[in-house]
């Protein structure tokens, strides 16, 4: 069986990674603008689309706990299960970030 996903190249290193104030960095796969947050000494990719409202969670902040803040309404989100942290029933949507010899990859 063929695996359906595709993998694109971020970066070489996790030192080319940009990361903002608020521990996010963002970069374009395709037509997707995708989060990418140090959770740890892990990373972790997600949408930067909330997906209560639409707003740009590259705009957000993480709290101590692992999840992203929406700027726009509060919403929280696990950056490991997309879950709600509130139990509003919403789901941020998780990308797999590979680390290889060739570089850093994200699965879509």
């Amino acid at each position: 069986m063929e695996n359906d996903t595709k993998r694109v190249k971020i970066a070489g290193t996790i030192d080319e990674l940009s990361f903002a104030e608020n521990k996010i960095a963002t970069i374009m796969a395709g037509q997707k603008k995708i989060c990418i947050a140090k959770s740890g000494a892990e990373l972790r990719a997600f949408s930067a689309r909330c997906p209560h409202a639409g707003g740009d969670l590259s705009e957000g902040a993480l709290d101590q706990k692992g999840n992203v803040i929406c700027p726009v309404h509060g919403y929280r989100f696990s950056i490991n299960s997309g879950r709600d942290a509130d139990g509003e029933g919403y789901f941020l949507k998780i990308y797999t970030i590979e680390q290889t010899a060739e570089g850093l990859f994200l699965r879509l």
